[in-house]
């Protein structure tokens, strides 16, 4: 399964998701996870604590050979760490054999070269925070998809930075289910100091702050993506 993380608004989450859905994927019991961090920011990479040890991103999509990074204390997750330059180019294809699990970081901005990513892309994951500049950055994104040819379909929106003590949380929470049903997902990931202080130590929540609330959230979110990977993949069979 391909999820590609995706949000041209920036501060929504969007790299905390990646680090921590892979980690909870791995312990869950999905196979083996690929992090491919494609943000020339490099703030996945940074949030493990690792670097490049001379291969790259950009050596990854170029079909280099080279070895993902392991990430310590976490089995079955590799990262292949980020590049300083954007990369013009990527193959809508890009190589993951040996991984159940591929979860790429995407950068804010877009290019045709991101919108030949996402479509091969079986979920394109849009972490927002429920307010209105979310609805904003939400609403930017889907008119980007429409012009590029992209539907939907593979579209899921997940709540981000949530505090049910927020009025505008619950108000913009309600109008996305109500405008896109289905589409954005029951799990969402609570405002949590914990999530907030990982990356500084290199660590993900589950090593950091394993009885947090924000562990339980991504592990929540791991299992519901998984229920999505297994009926995917009946219908790839059936047809």
């Amino acid at each position: 399964m391909r999820v590609m993380i995706c949000n041209q608004k920036g501060g929504v989450g969007k790299t905390t998701t990646a680090v921590n859905l892979g980690a909870a994927l791995a312990r869950a019991g999905a196979g083996r996870v690929l992090l491919v961090d494609l943000d020339p920011q490099m703030h996945l990479t940074a949030s493990l604590g690792l670097q490049s040890e001379g291969w790259d991103v950009a050596d990854w999509l170029s079909g280099r050979a080279g070895r993902p990074l392991a990430v310590p204390d976490e089995p079955g997750l590799f990262l292949v760490p980020g590049a300083s330059e954007a990369v013009a180019d990527l193959p809508a294809d890009p190589a993951a054999a040996g991984f159940d699990w591929l979860v790429i970081d995407a950068p804010p901005n877009w290019s045709d070269a991101i919108a030949g990513l996402m479509r091969g892309a079986d979920i394109v994951l849009c972490p927002l925070e429920p307010d209105f500049l979310g609805l904003q950055g939400l609403n930017r994104l889907l008119r980007t998809m429409q012009a590029a040819g992209l539907d939907w379909g593979r579209l899921r929106l997940l709540a981000t930075r949530v505090s049910d003590r927020l009025a505008v949380h619950r108000e913009v929470r309600a109008r996305l289910a109500e405008r896109f049903g289905e589409t954005l997902l029951p799990v969402a990931i609570r405002a949590s100091v914990k999530l907030a202080e990982a990356p500084g130590r290199g660590r993900t929540i589950f090593t950091h702050a394993p009885a947090s609330t924000g562990a339980a959230d991504h592990a929540d979110l791991a299992r519901l993506l998984m229920q999505d990977g297994r009926r995917a993949r009946r219908k790839g069979t059936k047809a």
